[in-house]
This record gives structure tokens, C-alpha cells and sequence, in this order.
């Protein structure tokens, strides 16, 4: 059997308050709320779930694979106007795609 130590508090009466509302609702002691609430309180924070994107990043960052953007790279996109889909396709037209170019380029070598 654990011992046990006898324990005096001050507490805000608004606490104690709250204290008393959850021991007459989960029918328990004051006490035994009290001892409850500290004990969890004590234990060591469980790791929050890490997500699949999360564990990635984490994995490449470990890896040394990746590294962020850098301030370099975002100074160049604060200007840039976003194009709708019809504006794109405007710009690129007469452009070949992409597959194209890399297969011409193979060629060169």
C-alpha cells in the first residue's frame, strides 16, 4: 500500500468550486478529483501523432535531403501576378512540351 502524505492547498474559490462540480458529477470524492488531476498533470506529455507529410519532411530534413526555401526565393514571387488557366495556355502557345524539349535535348549530346 502507498503511503500517503496530508497535503493543505489554498486555492481560488472559483477552483475549488470547479473541484467540488466534478467530484459530485463523476461521484467521487473531492479529494480523490484533486489527487487525479495532479497525477495527470505530472505524467509526461504523450508525443503528438505525427502525420505521413510530417514524418517525410522529418525524414529528408535528418537526411540532410532537404532544406527550405530560403528568402532568396520567396523575394522573386511577392510580385508575380497569378495567370488564370486561359492566360497561361495564351503565354505558352507555340511552346512544344516539355517531353519534347528533353527528348531534342538527348539528341544533342
Amino acid at each position: 500500500m502507498q503511503s500517503t502524505v496530508k497535503l493543505t492547498l489554498r486555492i481560488p474559490a472559483g477552483l475549488h468550486e470547479k473541484l467540488r462540480q466534478r467530484a459530485r458529477q463523476t461521484d467521487r470524492s473531492l479529494n480523490t478529483v484533486a489527487v487525479d488531476i495532479m497525477r495527470e498533470g505530472l505524467l509526461p506529455k504523450k508525443p503528438a501523432i505525427e502525420t505521413e507529410d510530417e514524418r517525410f519532411e522529418r525524414v529528408l530534413r535528418e537526411s540532410g535531403l532537404w532544406e527550405p526555401l530560403g528568402p532568396q526565393w520567396i523575394e522573386g514571387l511577392e510580385d508575380v501576378t497569378l495567370l488564370t488557366h486561359e492566360e497561361l495556355q495564351e503565354e505558352l502557345r507555340g511552346v512544344p512540351p516539355l517531353s519534347e524539349i528533353i527528348i531534342e535535348e538527348r539528341g544533342l549530346r
